[in-house]
């Protein structure tokens, strides 16, 4: 046997000095570990942070060299192991995550929900029954995933900054200046803003080997790596586990779960590779025509409704639970009381003394739209404080806000540069490069589109032209690119997955991609918020549980209701009734949806 194949083929790393606490790390550990792995061109992990797994995966700039020279990346992976070994019938191999954005990190997914997301694929029967009664029944993953190339913990870093103070002086100029909409130079301010920061990225660039899509033949290298690992078993392996786990070139089955921009990469591999599709499910779903071609028309058709909601459910839980709500006032009031708000802070913004952690502030017309597209995205999480923020304002008292834009920039500037500040550079640099002449938009075209899409969303239309502005001046194109079409007949079908009122993938992205794939499903559940994790429902839960565990899709016309709605309203209210698997499920879906490191939030947030 290769010394490379060798079960036990990796060495130790500091682990984490609490291995009592829950999943999440401090992030300075986090970027530590994968500073101190060498890479190799063979996939091989070590053990970090209590239980985890991580590794640095050599691979080529351009994948189209074939003389083996060239720039190198080094691919950070960070695995979470299953719960049986993998001579055990119910190993079912690795699932691997996006979380989108693009530039989220998806390491830190693993480490901080890795957990909660293998209690939702795995089986619901504990792995430690009896030897005699095993069978090859339930399923037990690893869960896997891989910061893509200038992101995060991945080298080379791309970054259209020299250092920190640089990148900190010009968010601090940008929030100054205000979103588009809140003046009327500021869309001129933007369009010369966007226009240097094209030219210097592109610059940047272009001093490395090159730009292409790949994602995808990364996920592929990487899915080859894993097979591999699969195919290690002791000598007296029975010969049926190890035909299961042989490695075959080229055939390894990808089973995925891709969340928001994720659903985009999913699609495509299943587009250029629909013979390796063994489970996808594809959550949150942007239109890939829509996508590629730099439009961005598809994606807030139901963004004004998700905030509606925020007021509907305020109203109907009234000013005790929602203080932003007032006794005998309906929605439309409510609303309209919201709007007078923004006017009066294009003018007159609120300010707030200085606290004990932070200096004197001004919240602003910006701010208030940025703290909207953050609710809409996450309102389990998110919608009380909004409610809290917006009466506060109301009373011209800005030290809440002031507290929560302090909290959200991460408690005051960084004194070096460390990995994952540049995740607005990256996700740029994928933006940017995945779309189709993008470089190409007229200032007069861009003030145009800005307005279509203004027409589209009075809530988000703004800040979505962002997408487009961020690409002004962009002159990097990949060496290579999948023509598509992104469409295809699946080895299995592909579950498709969105809610009822997403602020930004609607629900319509997943029939219209669905019907690319012949025999896929679509699942809708009926809930506001980005992506089904944003929402805690059993019966999503389950649906996507059995699929990874046996392959059911859903019913055609599926709807799942969810258990919990934010301002911690009832949703089916059966908790108590539920058996202990199930309230084991429901507890991880409702982290989730809870929790704000999944939610990437802004400033740092990604679009998707």
């Amino acid at each position: 046997m290769p010394p490379s194949w060798k079960i036990h083929d990796y060495t130790p790393l500091p682990q984490s000095p609490d291995p009592s606490s829950p999943p999440r790390r401090p992030q300075s550990i986090k970027r530590a570990i994968h500073a101190v792995i060498t890479p190799t061109e063979q996939l091989i992990y070590h053990p970090c942070f209590d239980g985890y797994q991580c590794a640095r995966l050599e691979l080529p700039m351009d994948w189209n060299r074939t003389d083996g020279q060239g720039a190198k990346i080094a691919l950070a992976v960070t695995k979470l192991p299953d719960k049986v070994p993998v001579t055990d019938p119910r190993y079912g191999g690795p699932v691997f995550l996006n979380p989108g954005g693009p530039g989220n990190s998806e390491v830190a997914m693993v480490l901080n929900r890795g957990k909660y997301i293998q209690t939702a694929v795995d089986s619901a029967q504990a792995p430690n029954e009896p030897e005699e009664s095993r069978n090859a029944g339930p399923k037990y993953f690893d869960i896997v995933s891989f910061n893509p190339r200038g992101i995060n913990n991945t080298t080379p870093v791309f970054s259209c900054f020299r250092d920190t103070a640089a990148r900190q002086a010009w968010k601090l100029q940008t929030e100054a200046e205000g979103i588009l909409g809140s003046s009327e130079g500021a869309f001129d301010t933007h369009w010369a803003r966007h226009e240097a920061l094209g030219l210097t990225c592109t610059q940047l660039q272009s001093t490395g080997d090159g730009m292409e899509e790949a994602g995808e033949r990364e996920t592929d290298r990487i899915l080859a790596n894993a097979r591999k690992w699969g195919s290690r078993v002791d000598s007296d392996a029975v010969e049926a586990i190890r035909l299961r786990n042989r490695w075959v070139p080229g055939h390894e089955q990808l089973q995925y779960w891709g969340i928001s921009y994720g659903t985009a990469l999913g699609a495509t591999f299943a587009a250029m590779q629909p013979h390796r599709i063994k489970r996808a499910v594809i959550d949150g779903v942007c239109d890939a025509d829509d996508y590629y071609a730099g439009a961005w028309l598809t994606n807030l058709q139901d963004a004004d409704a998700a905030w509606r909601s925020f007021f509907e459910l305020c109203s109907a839980v009234g000013p005790i639970v929602c203080p932003f709500a007032r006794k005998g006032e309906d929605v439309t009031e409510a609303m309209g009381r919201y709007a007078k708000l923004l006017a009066t802070l294009k003018s007159d913004p609120v300010s707030a003394p200085a606290s004990g952690e932070r200096g004197p502030d001004v919240t602003t017309y910006s701010d208030v739209k940025t703290l909207v597209l953050n609710a809409v995205y996450t309102p389990m999480e998110s919608f009380e404080q909004v409610a809290r923020l917006l009466t506060d304002l109301e009373q011209r008292n800005g030290s809440a806000f002031a507290d929560y834009k302090y909290q959200a920039q991460g408690g005051g500037p960084k004194p070096c540069v460390v990995p994952g500040e540049n995740r607005d550079d990256a996700q740029t640099s994928i933006l940017c490069s995945d779309m189709t002449d993008i470089g190409k938009t007229s200032k007069d075209g861009l003030r145009s589109y800005w307005h279509t899409l203004q027409n589209q969303s009075e809530t988000l239309g703004d800040s979505w032209t962002e997408i487009r502005f961020s690409c002004i001046q962009w002159k990097a194109r990949p060496k290579w690119r999948f023509e598509g079409p992104i469409a295809g007949s699946t080895s299995y079908p592909v579950s498709f997955v969105g809610n009822a009122y997403d602020p930004v993938t609607p629900l319509r992205n997943a029939i219209t991609m669905a019907e690319r794939f012949p025999g896929s499903a679509v699942l809708q559940q009926n809930s506001v918020g980005h992506c089904s994790l944003s929402g805690p429902s059993l019966c999503t839960g389950k649906v996507t549980r059995e699929y990874f565990q046996a392959g059911d899709l859903p019913r055609h016309g599926k709807v799942c209701e969810v258990d919990e709605k934010p301002f911690h309203v009832p949703g089916l209210q059966r908790r108590s009734s539920l058996p202990a698997a199930d309230l084991a499920l429901m507890s991880a879906l409702r982290s989730l949806a809870h929790d704000e490191g999944f939610a990437q939030k802004s400033p740092m947030r990604g679009f998707f």
